[in-house]
């Protein structure tokens, strides 16, 4: 039976980092100042197969790039000072911020897991194989920036933007409070593809002759494209009628906006509360 590599890597204090560091070869602590980034080295146990990295931050922001490589290459800064000084710090006293962030980092059949950022902000840089599929999320204080990546991306921020340029594949894109902006080369035919805000544009530039079915919807901005989009009005209102067994009667009229180019394909939607949209054709 093949037995199945994992690699874990857990950076809770000095110590434990150095004593992975003597172990594994793999983790390279700052010598001092908290400004040095540590940086982690992760391989894929199979470079033959599909690639997928997860990256799941509380706190910090985080930034992927491809390159022409077969290993993960981790680098993260943490140990920021606080913003808000307690009125009870006497006048004169500095805060001694540590190096820790408590970054864990798992490869386990072809899948490199990272997590961090629960007790300090931690901004990270990654490097991956072009050919790699992301599932990223981080909740507080950054952005997601995506570049040179072929895969699924799926790509989640709670307040802050995500970019993602120079890409090829499909991808999820959401925001609670931040500016959407992707570009695609090529895009995976029959996959379908969403990217949605609740405040802030979205701004997508698509291949020139991608198919796909369009449902775009904007309560508080404008709609905007250079493709030729055929649009469809055959979307009617949804009815609920619950009179009979006591209930109400409800129509819903959809503000969603419904079109298709080249044809038609899989879905794309395009979803902001507050912003406009714009779809480009590249």
């Amino acid at each position: 039976m093949e037995r199945v590599k994992k690699t874990v890597i857990k950076k809770s204090s000095w110590m434990a980092g150095a004593a992975l560091g003597t172990l594994l070869g793999m983790l390279q602590m700052p010598a001092s100042g908290q400004d040095s980034p540590d940086r982690v080295t992760v391989p894929f146990s199979d470079a033959s197969k599909p690639r997928v990295m997860n990256v799941t931050l509380i706190n910090g922001g985080i930034t992927i790039r491809g390159y022409d490589g077969k290993d993960a290459i981790i680098e993260g800064r943490g140990g920021r000072e606080s913003r808000h000084r307690s009125s009870s710090i006497p006048d004169g006293m500095h805060q001694i911020v540590g190096n820790s962030y408590g970054l864990d980092v798992t490869e386990d059949s072809n899948t490199i897991t990272v997590k961090g950022g629960i007790t300090r902000s931690a901004d990270l840089t990654i490097q991956v194989p072009t050919q790699t599929s992301l599932k990223v999320r981080t909740m507080n204080g950054g952005a997601i920036v995506i570049e040179n990546v072929a895969g699924e991306i799926d790509a989640q921020n709670m307040n802050g933007p995500v970019t993602i340029t120079n890409a090829a594949g499909s991808v999820l894109a959401n925001s609670m409070n931040g500016k959407i902006n992707v570009s695609l080369n090529h895009v995976t035919p029959n996959k379908t593809m969403s990217f949605s805000t609740m405040n802030g544009t979205i701004d997508v530039t698509l291949p020139g002759d991608v198919k796909a079915n369009l449902k775009m919807k904007t309560d508080n901005g404008e709609i905007y494209t250079d493709f030729e989009v055929k649009l469809d009005a055959s979307h009617p209102p949804t009815v609920e009628d619950n009179r009979k067994s006591g209930g109400r009667y409800h129509v819903k009229l959809d503000k969603a906006m419904y079109g298709s180019i080249n044809g038609g394909g899989p879905e794309m939607q395009f979803v902001t509360y507050n912003g406009n949209i714009l779809i480009h054709k590249k």
